[in-house]
C-alpha cells in the first residue's frame, strides 16, 4: 500500500517541474511512509511513497522495465502475483525482485491493456510507455485503491489524494457548489465529481488512457446481478470455501498482520479463517464507547475469546478541535459519516503493532445485510396484495394508524413499512441514504448556494447507476447502486483515509472478486428475508462462527454524537459555526443554522447528522481553502 501521484504535460522536464513533482511527493508521505522515489523525464512526471509489505529490500518504486522504456506506480497490492508470476517465468520472463510490482509491470509488457483483465486485488496505478508516449491509468474492480486526476486539456495530473494535485500549478481550489449540494445529500462526494472544480475520481473498474491527443476513459469491469445459481447446500459449501480461500490469498506479506474487530458477522468470519491459517493469538483490535450501553463491544470480546486472539481496546472519547482539523485533512473532502473518527483512532492504534490488517467491510453489500434491503423485499411482498392504482390511497391510511413511537417494540413498527410501501423503491432508497431532506435544504442553504445549484440534480449519479440496473429484482438494484456509491465513495473512502493516515495497509477479503461475483448472482432471496439478511452467509458460517454472533441483529458503528454536541464539542460548534467569518457562512443561511442549532440544544428536534456535516465542512474549509 502506497501513495502514487505525478503528471503529463507538454512542456519539457525542468527544475521548476522536478520540483513540484517532490512537493506532490511529500504530501502523501503518510501512505508511504518507508520510502519514497521520483521519475522525472520528457515532460512526464511519476512519484512514489512506499509502506514496504512485500520484498521490503528489492520493491522500490517507481519502477523501470531493463530497457526503460516502461515505468510504473502502483498503490495497492496484487494478491494472484506468484501465479502470474509462475506464467510470465513459463513464458520466459525474468525477474529481478520478488515484488508484485514487477509482475504487473512484466505482465504489462507481455499483454499491454489486456493485463488488466488477469488481476485480482486492490490497486490504482499508472504506466508511462515511453514507446507510444502514452500514460495508462487504472482503479480497481470495486473501488478499493482511490485514484483523483485533472485534465484541463493541457495539463494532467493524478493522485492517490487531492492533496497532491493541488500541488500542481494548473490546479485550482475552487469550491464546485454542486460538490456541496451532494455532500449534504449523500454526506460524501460521490464519484466521479470531487470538492473542487476541474478534479475527478476515476471509477471503479475503469482505465484512464492520457496522450496528446486528449484523454480516453473506459470501463473495464461491472458487477452483474441477473439470477444464475440455486441457494442449497452446495451453494453454501461452495461460499465457506471462497470465503476461505479470499481470507488465506489477502493474508501475504513480510510483516505483522491483525485484524479490525467489531464482533459482527463479518469480521469475526474473517478471524475465523484467519485463525484456521495462522493458528491462534490473531492481534485484533476494537473501537469502543465508553459512557453508554456498548453492545459491540461485548460480542467482540466474545469473538476473540472464542478464536484464542489477542484482543485490544481502543476507548473512543469525545474528540479535540485539533483531531477533528486532522481528519478534516487527510479525508481531503468533507466526509460525513462520524464512524471514520473511531476507525481513524483504530488504525493508528493498530498500527503500533501490525502493518497490515484484514477488515470486514462489504459482507453487508454482498450478502444483504443492511436493513434497507430487508425492508425492501417487505414492501414488495406488501404491494402484492394491494392493486397498484389503490396502493398510494391504501398505504397512507393504513400509515396513519400504525405504531410509530419508539415504545413500540421494534417488530410492531410497521408504520415506518408502510410508510413507503406505495411509492418506488428507488424513492424509498433515496430517503433512506440522503442525509438532509429537501425540505430542511431550503432552510439551511443561502442565496448564493441556491443559485448555484438550481439545475444541479445530486440524485444524476444514483440514477445513472440504477438506469443500468434496470431489470433485475428491485432488491438487487438497490445493492447494486450501494456498490457503485456508498461503499466505494463512503464505506471503503473512510477506511482508506484513516488507515493510511498512520501508514496502515487494510485488506478486504470480502470483496474479493470471485466472492462478489459468486453474491451477485445469487437470487435475492437466498440473501435477504423477513428476518434478517445475510441469509446464505449464516448458513454457510454455522458452527465456524460463535451462534450468539451469527444470530445477533445489524447494529451500525456510530459514535455518541449527541451526546458529545451536548457537551464540549457543542462549544466548538458554536465558536466555530456561528461566528461571521466561518466557512460554511458563504454557503449556508445562517439564520435557518442557528435555528437548527437552537432546536437541537432546546430538545425540540434532533438535526444531530445535519450539524456533524455542518461542523465537518466549517474543518474542511478551514483547511483547505
Amino acid at each position: 500500500m502506497c501513495g502514487i501521484a505525478g503528471f503529463f504535460g507538454p512542456e519539457p522536464s525542468g527544475p521548476a517541474h522536478e520540483a513540484i513533482l517532490e512537493r506532490m511527493n511529500r504530501s502523501l508521505a503518510h501512505r508511504g511512509p518507508d520510502g519514497q522515489g521520483v521519475y522525472f523525464r520528457d515532460g512526464v512526471g511519476l512519484a512514489h511513497t512506499r509502506l514496504a509489505v512485500l520484498d521490503r529490500t528489492g520493491g522500490a518504486q517507481p519502477f523501470q522495465s531493463e530497457d526503460g522504456q516502461t515505468v510504473l506506480v502502483l498503490n495497492g497490492e496484487i494478491y494472484n502475483h506468484a501465479e502470474l508470476r509462475n506464467d510470465l517465468l513459463r513464458e520466459g520472463r525474468r525477474f529481478r525482485t520478488r515484488s508484485d510490482t514487477e509482475v504487473l509491470l512484466q505482465l504489462f509488457e507481455t499483454m499491454g491493456e489486456r493485463c488488466i483483465d488477469r488481476l485480482r486485488g486492490m490497486f490504482a496505478f499508472a504506466v508511462w510507455n515511453r514507446r507510444t508516449r502514452s500514460l495508462w491509468l487504472a482503479r480497481d474492480r470495486i473501488g478499493i485503491k482511490p485514484l483523483y486526476y485533472h485534465w484541463d486539456g493541457r495539463d494532467f495530473v493524478f493522485g492517490s489524494e487531492i492533496k497532491a494535485i493541488l500541488n500542481h500549478p494548473s490546479v485550482r481550489r475552487t469550491v464546485d457548489e454542486s460538490a456541496i449540494d451532494d455532500f449534504f445529500t449523500w454526506g460524501y462526494v460521490p464519484a466521479p465529481r470531487a470538492i473542487f472544480r476541474g478534479v475527478h475520481k476515476l471509477e471503479p473498474g475503469h482505465t484512464l488512457t492520457v496522450t496528446t491527443r486528449g484523454v480516453a476513459e473506459s470501463r473495464y469491469w461491472d458487477l452483474d446481478f441477473t439470477p444464475c445459481r440455486r441457494a442449497g447446500r452446495d451453494a453454501e459449501e461452495e461460499l465457506r470455501c471462497m470465503l476461505r480461500q479470499a481470507v488465506a490469498g489477502e493474508l501475504g506479506a513480510d510483516v505483522p498482520v491483525g485484524t479490525l474487530l467489531s464482533g459482527g458477522i463479518d469480521s469475526t468470519a474473517v478471524l475465523n479463517f484467519m485463525t484456521e491459517r495462522l493458528g491462534r493469538g490473531v492481534p485484533t483490535f476494537t473501537a469502543t464507547f465508553p459512557g453508554g450501553g456498548d453492545e459491540d463491544r461485548l460480542h467482540a470480546i466474545q469473538a476473540a475469546n472464542a478464536y484464542g486472539a489477542g484482543w485490544r481496546e481502543i476507548p473512543v472519547s469525545e474528540p479535540a478541535p485539533e483531531l477533528l482539523d486532522r481528519l478534516a485533512w487527510h479525508f481531503d473532502e468533507p466526509f460525513a459519516d462520524p464512524s471514520a473518527l473511531p476507525t481513524y483512532l483504530v488504525c493508528g492504534d493498530a498500527r503500533r503493532s501490525v502493518k497490515v490488517c484484514l477488515t470486514g467491510d462489504g459482507g453487508d453489500e454482498s450478502f444483504g445485510g443492511y436493513r434497507r434491503y430487508r425492508t425492501n423485499e417487505a414492501r414488495r411482498s406488501i404491494r402484492r396484495f394491494v392493486a397498484a392504482d389503490r396502493a398510494p390511497g391504501i398505504l397512507a391510511a393504513a400509515c396513519r394508524v400504525a405504531p410509530l413511537g419508539s415504545w413500540v417494540p421494534k417488530p410492531l413498527r410497521w408504520g415506518d413499512l408502510l410508510r413507503d410501501a406505495g411509492t418506488s423503491p428507488h424513492a424509498a432508497y433515496r430517503s433512506e441514504m440522503s442525509i438532509v431532506a429537501p425540505g430542511t435544504k431550503d432552510r439551511l442553504y443561502g442565496e448564493r448556494l441556491r443559485r448555484a445549484v438550481a439545475e444541479h440534480d445530486p440524485d444524476g449519479t444514483l440514477n445513472r447507476h440504477l438506469q443500468r440496473a434496470d431489470g433485475w429484482d428491485t432488491t438487487s438494484q438497490l445493492q447494486y447502486a450501494d456498490f457503485k456509491t456508498y461503499l466505494p465513495d463512503g464505506i471503503l473512502t473512510k477506511v482508506d483515509r484513516a488507515s493510511m493516515a498512520h501508514g496502515l495497509e487494510t485488506r478486504v477479503p470480502l470483496l474479493d472478486q470471485s466472492l462478489v461475483e459468486l453474491a451477485a448472482r445469487l437470487p435475492s432471496s437466498c440473501k435477504v428475508g423477513w428476518r434478517g439478511g445475510k441469509r446464505i452467509l449464516r448458513n454457510s458460517l454455522r458452527g465456524l462462527v460463535p451462534a450468539r454472533i451469527l444470530d445477533r441483529r445489524k447494529r451500525g458503528f456510530t459514535p455518541p454524537i449527541a451526546r458529545w454536541l451536548d457537551g464540549a464539542m457543542g462549544r466548538l460548534w458554536e465558536d466555530r459555526i456561528l461566528r461571521h467569518d466561518s466557512f460554511v457562512s458563504g454557503y449556508l443561511d445562517m439564520a435557518g443554522v442557528r435555528g437548527i442549532w437552537s432546536e437541537q440544544r432546546s430538545g425540540a428536534r434532533r438535526h444531530t447528522q445535519l450539524l456533524w456535516a455542518i461542523l465537518v465542512l466549517e474543518c474542511w474549509g478551514r483547511r483547505f481553502t
